[in-house]
């Protein structure tokens, strides 16, 4: 069996794995280890693996991970969340639909203090969703806003999804947040459009008000803002590096909480989530490492970029292809283990006609973020299952489907205007 076909046979062999339940970083580690021992030897691919596990564990640069989760859920516990609804809402009170705008206003400044989508579903599902539904807002749009309003975590910085393919793809991890800015934005405004229409056609009788808030609770509100502006100011001022910044945010964030009444159980509980979620990621890079190079040695990359440039479809062609896999690839699987598992293969090809690293990771992030929100298995959706048990996934599938269209519209934005996510990054300079 030539290589190319040991490539595609690890990554048919792979797909199966996964779709019986094997935990990505698992089945990456199973192929990447196994095709490299077909390919080159089987003592070879153990040298592999342990150079894999040694420069992944090893990488300084990977410490950001950890401390920017620490940071999101340290945010979580301290109750952050229902101050930024509280306040979003009294902003938005007496507006038609001031419920739903000031769900996906929370959503945003949470998502930009935590920089978790599940973090952020979660929060805002427990803060918003249940005064929400006790205003009388229609189930599909509550479950719609607060699903949906989640998936900002994944662009608006300090993202863990940009971060991680910055650190993939050895790009700047201030220019990927920069470049986030504005397509983070643009999903918030296309969101309160969605919400609005939504609003529409299933309350034609009149979209409910946001009722005017007794107590403005600024505190957790003034926080979030305070405590973005300090990560993302410090790492464009200079005054940290991308690391520093996020060990800085975290002991922030742990001030921050401990001022807020934040029991011991809460801090112990946001320690647990990080070293959970910490572990899982690092399984899932060294995982990328070893199955990127049986990748290599496969050829399997170059095999691709000769097969695409024989079917003539031309670069945009490659591109729409590109981000359609990963709409379908978003409804099966985890967006970080997505981005891990599929950037080694797309990003090379994209880099090879001629698109900006930075640019393809944007698109390729928020072509992950409908991925979050798209049924039947999308995990935000999940999310806001287990705040509201009583919802049925019907109806919150019912719900996201405007969100998706209004992400499927940014996406072409995107797509068609580049500028969107490269301006924000040339003004830096280099």
């Amino acid at each position: 069996m030539s290589p190319e076909a040991t490539g595609l046979a690890g990554l048919g062999l792979m797909t199966v794995m996964l779709a019986l339940g094997c935990p990505v970083g698992l089945a990456m580690i199973a192929i990447g280890l196994g095709g490299f021992a077909v390919l080159i030897g089987p003592e070879p691919a153990l040298r592999i693996l342990e150079r894999a596990a040694l420069e992944t564990a090893g990488n300084p640069g990977f410490t950001v991970i950890p401390l920017f989760i620490l940071m999101g859920a340290v945010v979580a516990q301290a109750g952050i969340g229902r101050d930024l609804f509280s306040a979003a809402r009294r902003l938005s009170g007496g507006r038609p639909a001031g419920l739903a705008i000031a769900g996906l206003g929370a959503s945003a400044g949470f998502a930009a203090a935590s920089g978790s989508s599940l973090a952020t579903a979660s929060a805002m599902a427990r803060a918003a969703l249940p005064e929400m539904r006790a205003a009388g807002t229609d189930p599909r749009l509550a479950a719609g806003v607060i699903a949906a309003g989640g998936t900002l975590g994944i662009m608006i910085p300090p993202s863990i999804a940009l971060l991680l393919y910055a650190l993939v793809m050895e790009q700047s991890v201030g220019a990927m947040f920069l470049a986030g800015i504005i397509p983070g934005l643009l999903g918030l405004g296309l969101y309160a459009v969605a919400a609005l229409a939504a609003g529409r056609v299933w309350q034609p009788s009149g979209l409910n008000a946001a009722p005017a808030a007794t107590q403005s609770r600024r505190g957790g509100a003034l926080a979030a803002l305070g405590l973005f502006a300090f990560v993302m100011g410090g790492i464009y001022t200079g005054l940290f590096t991308p690391t520093e910044a996020a060990g800085a945010g975290a002991a922030l964030a742990l001030v921050l909480a401990l001022a807020r009444g934040t029991d011991a159980a809460g801090i112990r509980t946001a320690f647990a989530e990080t070293v959970a979620l910490s572990a899982t990621l690092f399984v899932i890079l060294i995982g990328a490492e070893a199955f990127g190079y049986f990748l290599s040695v496969s050829r399997l990359a170059s095999a691709l970029e000769g097969w695409i440039a024989a079917a003539g479809i031309g670069p945009y062609g490659l591109l729409c292809a590109i981000l359609a896999f990963y709409l379908v690839l978003g409804c099966l699987m985890d967006s970080l283990a997505m981005i891990l598992l599929t950037v080694p293969i797309f990003a090379p090809l994209a880099a090879a006609a001629g698109f900006d690293p930075i640019w393809f990771g944007i698109l390729a992030v928020t072509a992950v973020e409908v991925g979050l929100i798209t049924p039947p298995v999308g995990l935000n959706l999940f999310v806001v299952r287990a705040a509201a048990e009583d919802l049925p996934l019907g109806t919150i599938w019912r719900g996201v489907l405007p969100f998706v269209l209004a992400d499927v519209v940014r996406l072409a934005l995107l797509v068609a205007l580049p500028g969107l996510a490269l301006w924000l990054p040339s003004l830096a300079g280099p």
